[in-house]
């Protein structure tokens, strides 16, 4: 177990990444031919430019809200982000954790330059062992509350199931969400996802290379009338 307390989207990040990571990436802009949408991603992180400090670039085609430079700074007690993003009226953000072992807590602000507006307050903690993960965390201004847990089964193959519980307060709605995965060999992982409000997917990743990887998904919302599915295909380059 990890006994740095990370940054803030550290917390719930293993329960998210299951259940959300390499999915269908929700955009305004898609790249759409039939029932299909592409993607390209890249992220590259240099670490220790000195001791705790590092830097981050996320790049994604097309959403291009999503693309961000990031600094982190992290020991053994706290860490810290700062970023922004690569927009014509960027959204600056500024995020900190602290904590000691298995508990960590933290809080995130951003601020939108283009209408000079608080975009996002919240906060959240965080329980991590060896054997379970659980989180909380209230976002969206302080209109959602989610819960965590992730649980690993067979951490060899990267077995584990996970669940998440949203609320959200304006409009009174709660959603839960189950997901699992499992490596069918080194270079294969597959995940699969329900919600309450009906949304099921399922998604293969094959790492072609260390650093590259496909992901193929799918989604579809058995409660919507047109029962129309979703497929997506990413391309990710970690490099």
């Amino acid at each position: 177990m990890n006994k740095q307390p990370g940054i803030y989207s550290d917390i719930g990040k293993n329960a998210t990444d299951l259940l959300y990571g390499d999915y269908i990436r929700q955009s305004p802009i898609h790249n759409r031919a039939s029932l299909l949408d592409c993607g390209l991603y890249f992220k590259c992180q240099v670490n220790d430019i000195v001791p705790g400090l590092s830097t981050l670039v996320k790049l994604s085609v097309p959403d291009q809200r999503s693309n961000k430079v990031e600094v982190q700074y992290m020991n053994n007690y706290f860490g810290v982000a700062t970023g922004i993003s690569l927009e014509k009226s960027p959204l600056l953000s500024l995020s900190g954790v602290t904590g000691i072992g298995f508990f960590s807590i933290g809080t995130e602000i951003s601020f939108d330059t283009a209408t000079k507006t608080l975009a996002e307050c919240g906060g959240g903690l965080s329980f991590d062992t060896d054997i379970l993960s659980a989180s909380l965390t209230l976002s969206d201004n302080a209109d959602t509350l989610r819960a965590h847990c992730y649980r690993p089964i067979l951490p060899l193959t990267s077995t584990g199931v996970a669940a998440e519980l949203t609320h959200r307060f304006v409009s009174n709605q709660t959603t839960l969400a189950l997901g699992a995965q499992h490596c069918l060999c080194p270079f294969m992982l597959i995940k699969a996802r329900v919600t309450s409000d009906g949304s099921l997917g399922a998604l293969v990743q094959n790492n072609i290379f260390s650093s590259l990887s496909l992901s193929i998904g799918a989604e579809l919302n058995a409660m919507d009338a047109a029962n129309t599915a979703k497929l997506g295909l990413t391309l990710a380059f970690n490099p």
